[in-house]
């Protein structure tokens, strides 16, 4: 268990390439439903639709709180600071600690200051469930949240702790006490967002590629499941790749045959860049890729023009390349700490503390696990400090946490910039068939 450390922010540039580990697969469900994401608004330090008002002195008159004492409030960030996927959650911890200064430095919450505990899951199982049965002796109010392991959550689910987090599990779906921070995890509904944007560029044949894992299938199948609303077809059945750096050669001819002039690559940045060349090199009629987790534009410049023509979607929140008061802060604040705002994740790090804000602020003087879990279920607007393409319900929807995410804010690659588009895309959450 240790504390992250962050300078603060100052504004600067930064693009730094980014290097993903071969053991992310089991994101790309959540990659794909956060690349089917969400809306904006809200205000700077409480983004639920909450108001926290002012930071008064706290009252001394609480009974023992969990976590909870006069001065702080403690929280802990479980994630995989080390191992094998350690670059795929690259700075989430940090960008959490970013957003935890940022109210610190307005007074904390309530008067009391937060305190982040990190600690390091690994991105295994066993290593998980320790660390979260070390946070509960440590007494952490609540807990942010990012892996591709869930061995903790029937723990924090027993001891009541409010969890917020990336939604790529099914806790986020059933369990009370866990938020996810774009919206609910879901694979039985899935939104038309990515869909109606292929048929904005007058796309009509569709191509799906995924990888070979239960979670990428399942999202691949969801989103060919929404082509008929907008009128597309799929024009060839969905193309797997085995590994993410499988030869996308095959593949890309298989496209080419069957006419598609659109493929949606439900993988990580490295599979949809292979593709794009791919298909640039066996000429013929342009195909439109589509690549889910394109952010970031160093990856762009590296890849000399492959790339040019395709459409990007930001894991769950808004283009950082956005000329918001809300994405500078965070951008400056990342790059003052000598680290990648555009990392896959790290966003999501940032608005997980937010959204642990949010409800520690509704929740009052004294907040309680009760009290913030029983607040955040009645919020309806949550909008993760403007970084969240759409706002989100944490009230029951197609699932008892509430409904995935239904819109997304799309990119598009010229040359060797990234254009966002100029507002989200929103979609109708759609039943897989």
């Amino acid at each position: 268990m240790s504390s992250e450390s962050l300078a603060p922010a100052v504004l600067l540039p930064w693009a730094i390439a980014h290097h993903s580990s071969v053991k992310r697969y089991a994101l790309v469900a959540m990659g794909v439903v956060c690349a089917l994401s969400l809306a904006a608004c809200g205000t700077s330090d409480n983004t639920s639709g909450q108001s926290a008002g002012p930071n008064p002195t706290p009252l001394r008159t609480c009974g023992a709180l969990a976590g909870v004492n006069n001065s702080t409030i403690t929280l802990g960030v479980v994630f995989p600071k080390t191992g094998p996927a350690a670059s795929t959650f690259e700075n989430f911890g940090i960008a959490a600690q970013l957003r935890v200064n940022e109210i610190n430095a307005k007074g904390g919450v309530n008067g009391r200051r937060l305190v982040l505990n990190t600690y390091d899951d690994r991105n295994d199982a066993k290593t998980q469930s320790a660390v979260a049965e070390q946070a509960l002796e440590d007494g952490v109010f609540g807990i942010l949240a990012a892996s591709q392991q869930q061995s903790m959550y029937p723990a924090l689910k027993q001891a009541n702790i409010p969890v917020a987090g990336v939604p790529n599990l099914p806790p986020y779906a059933t369990d009370l006490n866990v938020f996810g921070v774009y919206g609910a995890y879901s694979t039985g509904y899935t939104s038309t967002a990515s869909a109606q944007r292929l048929r904005a560029i007058k796309a009509s044949s569709i191509a799906t590629v995924t990888l070979k894992s239960p979670g990428a299938l399942s999202s691949a199948r969801g989103f060919v499941s929404t082509l008929s609303s907008q009128t597309l077809k799929p024009a060839l059945p969905i193309q797997v790749l085995a590994t993410a750096d499988s030869s996308t050669a095959v593949i890309a001819a298989k496209i080419k045959k069957s006419g598609a002039d659109a493929v949606n690559v439900i993988s990580l940045v490295e599979s949809g860049i292979a593709l794009a060349r791919s298909l640039k090199s066996q000429g013929g009629k342009k195909v439109t890729v589509l690549v889910n987790g394109l952010i970031d534009p160093a990856t762009v410049i590296a890849t000399d023009g492959v790339l040019d023509g395709a459409v990007g979607a930001p894991y769950g929140f808004v283009p950082l390349q956005l000329n918001t008061p809300e994405v500078k802060r965070y951008v400056a604040g990342m790059a003052a700490a000598g680290v990648n705002p555009y990392s896959d994740f790290a966003p999501l790090g940032y608005i997980a503390a937010d959204l642990m804000i949010a409800g520690l602020t509704s929740a009052g003087q004294c907040p309680t696990p009760e009290d913030f879990i029983r607040i955040q279920r009645g919020v309806t607007d949550y909008t993760g400090g403007n970084l969240l393409p759409g706002r989100i319900s944490f009230a029951p929807g197609v699932t008892p946490d509430g409904d995935p995410a239904k819109c997304t804010w799309f990119v598009t690659i010229r040359g060797e910039s990234v254009l966002p588009d100029t507002g989200p895309t929103c979609g109708q959450l759609v039943k897989v068939q």
